[in-house]
């Protein structure tokens, strides 16, 4: 009983120290989707692309992605929004936690007309 109580224990910890990464992750997700949404964004370039989400990243403090972690890639009429990252976390003792996300958003250009 007792080593179930450890295991438990453990368990619990990671996940309470491992929540805040992924909560962040589901916040970029919400960011990327609406960028990807926003007006005229078709008509935007990189960095005007990366200043509206760094803009939210700041809003929401989330710290472990930087400029390096995005890429916009234009082909034909379509444009991708991929944010790729990692973040380490201290779990317990000597142990670190190292988890990777990647996401992407795809977004049609329009003419201003439509």
């Amino acid at each position: 009983m007792l080593v179930l109580a450890a295991v438990l224990g453990v368990l619990f910890v990671i996940g309470v120290r491992l929540f805040p990464v992924y909560m962040d992750y589901y916040s970029v997700r919400s960011i990327m989707g609406e960028v990807a949404h926003s007006p005229n964004i078709g008509s935007k370039t990189y960095w005007q692309v990366w200043n509206a989400i760094n803009t939210r990243l700041d809003i929401n403090s989330i710290d472990d992605i930087h400029r390096d972690n995005f890429k916009m890639n234009t082909v034909g009429n379509e444009t991708t929004l991929t944010i790729s990252y990692e973040v380490r976390r201290h779990l317990l003792a000597n142990i670190d936690g190292l988890i990777i996300f990647k996401h992407s958003v795809h977004y049609e250009h329009t003419s201003s007309g439509d």
